[in-house]
């Protein structure tokens, strides 16, 4: 039986628009990928979080994809296995990994029924390489310490945004009604209306400027404000459903200081029922919150005078 032991690699990194840096790695196999769990993390939006994987094996290194969304190109070409030689520079994303000369050859064993002269080194194929031996080479991750493993930033969730836009919409609401409501009254209850609208726009700037950046004391205020919401009859569904959502795990971990990475910093299967049942709920209240509005007025005219 014949081994190939673990070798030395060595690869040149480069970003675009940056130098590069040479990276060495030990061991048989590799995963290359945006990914923080991966042995090579490239800081590369496309990169697929799984990208590649480089393997040494009996005839030398080969690189195959692992199913990436936009491909491995090797020396200009699109490929989904082939070997690396010296000199083969490939592409993932927009990052481009260059095969660099070897300080030590691999060391070949044989085992003690095939003792004899040592066997010449089997020549670099020029076709794709057979499939690996998983029982006789077991897969081992490569350390690599010189890459910095950046986290990546998670992924907005929709419903926030949502929250967020619709904050942003009562800034400019919240000020008109007021000025409308200063001029159906008069004295100190007209500079009262307006004084409510413009603290109203205020706290609703702040509440967009929460939401959107993600900021972890909006989510307490948006908390206290949906539960006093539920008091507000035209808008206690939608203050309900947003008190639900805030409440959840998931949404909570958008709001601390640890970044959800991995899986948690992807979009969950909730997040289009809530961002539904959300723009739903206003949507309703916003009409019963109009027609109780036109009742009033329709009923306060028909009055008869006294």
């Amino acid at each position: 039986m014949i081994l190939l032991e673990s070798r030395d690699v060595k690869f040149r990194v480069q970003y675009p628009n940056t130098s590069g840096h040479e990276i060495e790695l030990e061991g048989t196999v590799a995963i290359l990928g945006r990914d923080p769990s991966c042995d090579l993390v490239l800081n590369d939006v496309k990169c697929s979080r799984r990208h590649a994987v480089v393997e040494a094996g009996p005839q030398g290194l080969a690189i195959r994809d692992t199913g990436s969304a936009n491909g491995i190109f090797l020396n200009g070409k699109k490929v989904d296995r082939s070997p690396l030689n010296e000199g083969d520079v490939f592409r993932l994303g927009d990052v481009l990994l260059t095969v660099l000369p070897e300080d030590t050859p691999g060391t070949l064993v044989m085992g003690p029924e095939e003792q004899g002269p040592a066997p010449a080194p089997p020549p670099r194929p020029s076709a794709t390489l057979p499939p690996r031996n998983t029982e006789t080479v077991p897969p081992q991750f490569l350390p690599i310490g010189t890459i910095p493993r950046a986290r990546p930033e998670p992924h907005r969730p929709l419903t926030l945004t949502v929250l967020a836009i619709l904050w942003m919409i009562s800034v400019v609401l919240y000020p008109a009604a007021g000025v409308a409501a200063a001029r159906s009254g008069a004295g100190a209850s007209a500079v009262l209306a307006m004084v409510a609208g413009v603290l109203l726009a205020v706290v609703s700037a702040g509440m967009a400027f929460g939401l959107w950046a993600r900021r972890p004391w909006a989510q307490g205020a948006q908390i206290g404000i949906a539960a006093l919401g539920l008091l507000l009859c035209p808008f206690t569904l939608a203050s309900a459903v947003v008190l639900a959502y805030m409440l959840r795990p998931a949404t909570a971990a958008h709001f601390s200081n640890a970044r959800p990475v991995g899986d948690a910093a992807q979009p969950d299967t909730a997040e289009l029922t809530f961002t539904g049942l959300v723009m739903a709920t206003v949507v309703l209240g916003t009409m019963l919150a109009a027609g109780t509005v036109f009742f009033l007025r329709a009923t306060t005219t028909a009055l008869p005078p006294r």
